[in-house]
């Protein structure tokens, strides 16, 4: 969407949104080569791999070949693309906290509000925005219970995710607990072999859900503040 000349003229910027449009671009273009990424890699590590085992093929009997072969097999077909996919969960939440906090900061130096973002307490990310926007600015965000849910869903997979690499080994009983039954919860999202797998879908939706609610409040704030009003379509 062009901006008219007074818009131009009048954008503030220092306004957070005015790099959502490039740096979400910036996004779905690594998330839409991502499969031709794993696809390399599986490829490349297949090379590698087999060529290793060749070198050592006359040391082992033909169990043992075999057991190296379907190991390779499991590890190009699994594992390669279960860390680069679990991988781009982070970039996405980044995205989605980066750009929210900036907002909120700004919003709140805006206004001239005695509380900054940083003094609200909560039990996470998620209800720290809502509490702080809804209960100290006074701005209802333009988000769904349901889209809210979801979002709660991504930032606990994503921590889980950044802090295990996925891993549920040797956690204690209650928080495998906890993990397996956000795991349940989400389409898309599996356990095998004791670690966590996402699909390609849950990625896009992920993705999906992140543009849509960084970007209908980028365009809330720019109208209410007169900053830019932006492109918020990917």
């Amino acid at each position: 969407m062009a901006l008219s000349i007074d818009q131009l003229l009048n954008i503030d910027l220092g306004f957070p949104g005015i790099s959502f449009g490039y740096e979400s671009w910036a996004l779905e273009s690594y998330l839409a080569v991502l499969d031709e990424q794993i696809s390399h890699a599986q490829a490349q590590y297949r090379l590698r791999a087999e060529r290793e085992l060749e070198k050592v093929k006359d040391n082992l009997d033909h169990d043992e070949y075999g057991a190296k072969l379907t190991e390779i097999d499991e590890i190009a077909d699994n594992q390669i693309p279960r860390f680069f996919r679990i991988g781009a969960l982070i970039p996405i939440w980044g995205l989605f906290e980066s750009f929210v906090t900036d907002f909120a900061v700004y919003v709140g130096r805006r206004g001239g509000v005695g509380i900054g973002f940083r003094d609200v307490r909560a039990n996470n990310f998620r209800s720290q925005i809502e509490k702080y926007f809804e209960g100290v600015l006074r701005i209802q965000l333009p988000w769904s219970v349901q889209e809210r849910e979801r979002l709660g869903q991504l930032q606990e997979l994503r921590n889980f995710i950044a802090h295990r690499n996925g891993r549920l080994m040797d956690l204690p009983p209650e928080k495998e607990k906890e993990i397996r039954t956000l795991v349940a919860k989400i389409p898309g999202v599996v356990i095998e072999s004791s670690t966590v797998a996402v699909s390609s879908a849950y990625i896009s939706e992920a993705a999906a859900l992140v543009f849509a609610l960084v970007g209908r409040l980028n365009q809330q704030l720019g109208d209410k503040y007169g900053g830019p009003v932006v492109p918020t379509e990917t």
